[in-house]
């Protein structure tokens, strides 16, 4: 029977269904009685906010959202909370904001903005595998990987994995853009300040945009070993290319993608944003394409969140919780000996949990067990990292104490078997 459907859609399909099935747990698995560690939801903080979701909503919800950028109201609270938590060299005015329904929107359409059908991004693994699927399948480019050599001390590695992934690409002229996500997912940890730099550098010589994902830029974690590298965003260091010694980046071609989603543990809202401070052109452009994504209820509540004079307290709470969770994640994994990456900001630990893992199907089978057990976490493979290093795992602890607790008692007792 002819389905009817596009060439296009045929293809994003034949694209997307082998990505998403990968990702599935085995048929035995039981989601009843079974703990998800493997997702990107942050719930330590879902009392306190719906606490507040319930006392700050109003009638006019019930409009159409705003076109032209979307929400005013929003985009001004947005402006003013990357200028308390994102040190811009130049004050972030709402003009440079565009509303998107989530990171993943505001990546598919400002990736559709800058891009051709068949051109190129550059993603510096590991990565979420998601970019994939937003890129090939709905923005129809390609994905050139820059895989670092090694988990530790990664940012290291940064440019001359760049380097590498342009200079062996097949058609250098079609790379369009370098996308990447600092804090990093799945490693939780910052690019060093040189690193970012080299890679604002190298986009410069190349007339490359440079894409920075900063969503888990807030959600950070007390005492971090000293000497981790901080947060420091792209909207720090985008210098104009005067005066002498400044760093090298053409300001319109750096744009910074942000989403409420991690931070404040509202996924299910689907709001975020672009800035690009010195690309109006991009911003006008963007705002057509987004105009009346983002819903009148994720635009109330979060500009009343961002807002509310008790913010500072909310992100440290957050901190605080994050902070509790992985600790107790950590001391498990210390006691097993199994080896991981420490987390400085976000919500996920990446560690080697299949130790003896030598292949990729090792891997997916004890990751199968360890799901039928009752704990589900998120394969290492599916990350795009190190190339031939296996076992790994992206393990979330952006949960409640309780619930970690029972998790560690799951994979004890599995591990005490494979082990």
């Amino acid at each position: 029977m002819d389905s009817g459907l596009s060439t296009r859609m045929i293809n994003s399909l034949e694209d997307l269904l082998p990505r998403f099935s990968a990702a599935d747990p085995p048929e035995r698995y039981n989601s009843d009685i079974s703990i998800d560690l493997s997702n990107a939801q942050n719930e330590v903080l879902r009392p306190e906010l719906l606490e507040f979701f319930r006392t700050n909503i109003e009638d006019k919800v019930f409009a159409l959202p705003a076109a032209n950028g979307g929400d005013p109201v929003l985009r001004e609270a947005l402006a003013s909370f990357f200028n308390q938590y994102f040190s811009p060299i130049h004050e972030v005015i709402s003009e440079h904001i565009v509303l998107t329904a989530g990171a993943s929107d505001a990546i598919e359409n400002v990736i559709h903005a800058v891009c051709d059908d068949d051109d190129s991004v550059i993603i510096p693994g590991p990565y979420w595998y998601g970019y994939e699927s937003i890129l090939k399948a709905r923005a129809n480019v390609k994905v050139v990987v820059a895989h670092p050599p090694t988990y530790q001390n990664y940012d290291n590695y940064l440019l001359p994995s760049l380097q590498a992934a342009y200079d062996f690409s097949a058609d250098k002229s079609k790379i369009k853009a370098i996308l990447m996500c600092n804090p990093n997912n799945p490693i939780s940890r910052c690019y060093t300040r040189k690193s970012i730099v080299e890679c604002m550098e190298f986009c410069q010589e190349r007339g490359l945009h440079l894409i920075s994902d900063e969503i888990f830029a807030i959600s950070s974690l007390n005492g971090t070993p000293t000497g981790s590298p901080p947060f420091v965003s792209a909207l720090s260091l985008t210098e104009p290319l005067v005066p002498e010694g400044a760093v090298k980046i053409d300001p319109s071609r750096v744009h910074v993608v942000w989403s409420a989603s991690k931070l404040f543990g509202s996924s299910g809202f689907r709001v975020g944003c672009l800035i690009s401070q010195q690309n109006p052109q991009l911003v006008a452009a963007m705002s057509l394409l987004t105009t009346s994504h983002v819903n009148n209820v994720a635009s109330l509540y979060l500009s009343s969140l961002l807002t509310w004079s008790q913010l500072p307290t909310l992100i440290a709470l957050d901190s605080e919780r994050l902070s509790a969770s992985y600790r107790l994640l950590a001391t498990t994994l210390q006691q097993w000996r199994i080896d991981f990456i420490t987390p400085t900001h976000g919500i996920f630990v990446f560690a080697k949990v299949a130790r003896n893992a030598k292949t990729v199907e090792d891997e997916i089978e004890f990751y199968d067990r360890l799901a039928v057990h009752g704990l589900r976490v998120g394969p290492g493979r599916l990350y795009r990292g190190v190339e031939r290093d296996f076992g790994w795992a992206r393990i979330r602890f952006s949960v409640s104490q309780g619930v970690m607790e029972e998790a560690l008692g799951k994979l004890s007792t599995f591990l005490a078997v494979e082990f």
